[in-house]
């Protein structure tokens, strides 16, 4: 069997095997920045879900009053939160540490070390991203197609999507209090790295039809973005859900369902 299909088997019964256990682990702490920047800034989130009329003539470019603290909180809120509950999540799984409280435990050394791993691994991503659409422009450039570009364009946001799960590795060894360098996540990852596109793809392409179905099936409303928020949600745990499975079946030795 397919090693990528084997993964993103494992990963849909990760998180929909274990659906209760990560709305406790996992839900709050995406909620409530949501929350704070709703509370604190509704008229961000009003014009966010005016509909656009494409016959109106162009308004004038009026920016929403910003509450800058309310804002600032939130996303520091978010930040926090995205990583407080990646941590949990890894070690949810990886050593079945099990909620036992409305929040998860706060495990302040290895959600440092995540933030940590998390920064490298957007700096290597962003010097991959400058690195491919250099190439990418050479070629637009030079062969002057829009459907080249496009399909160049979709090829660099999968490649950069195989980079980060090549490297990523880093981050399930953090939460669990593991010492993985990106040298050694890169190689732990060499012999199946063909076949960790199938769920790279897959995963981007369900999410981004879901996305888009839900845009048009509910509009700029806030139905819309309270599916929104789940979806993310959702995606936020496939994500987790690959990382753990990858760490725990190429470094740890387990085995895939």
């Amino acid at each position: 069997m397919d090693y990528g299909y084997q993964v993103l088997r494992h990963v849909v019964q990760q998180v929909f095997g274990n659906l209760g256990a990560a709305a406790r682990i996992t839900l709050p702490l995406v909620v409530i920045p949501a929350a704070i920047i709703f509370l604190t800034n509704p008229e961000l989130v009003e014009q966010s879900m005016q509909p656009a009329d494409p016959f109106a003539p162009a308004p004038e470019l009026v920016f929403p009053a910003i509450n800058g603290w309310g804002l600032a909180i939130g996303l520091i809120a978010a930040v926090v939160g995205w990583m407080w509950a990646a941590v949990s999540w890894h070690r949810f799984v990886l050593l079945e540490e099990y909620p036992n409280g409305v929040l998860p435990k706060w495990h302040g050394a290895q959600i440092g070390n995540y933030f940590g791993n998390s920064l490298l691994v957007l700096l290597i991503l962003f010097g991959a991203i400058l690195v491919m659409a250099i190439a990418v422009g050479m070629i637009i450039a030079v062969v002057q197609s829009i459907a080249l570009g496009v399909i160049l364009g979709v090829g660099l946001a999968i490649g950069v999507s195989w980079v980060a799960v090549r490297i990523g590795l880093i981050l399930p060894a953090a939460a669990i209090g593991e010492r993985l360098g990106v040298g050694e996540s890169w190689r732990a990852t060499a012999q199946v790295s063909g076949q960790l596109l199938l769920p790279v793809i897959v995963l981007a392409l369900v999410f981004g039809l879901i996305n888009q179905a839900v845009t048009v099936a509910f509009g700029p409303t806030l139905l819309a973005a309270a599916v929104g928020i789940a979806i993310y949600w959702i995606q936020l745990l496939m994500n987790l859900a690959l990382m753990t499975t990858l760490y725990g079946n190429l470094i740890q030795g387990r085995q895939l369902n």
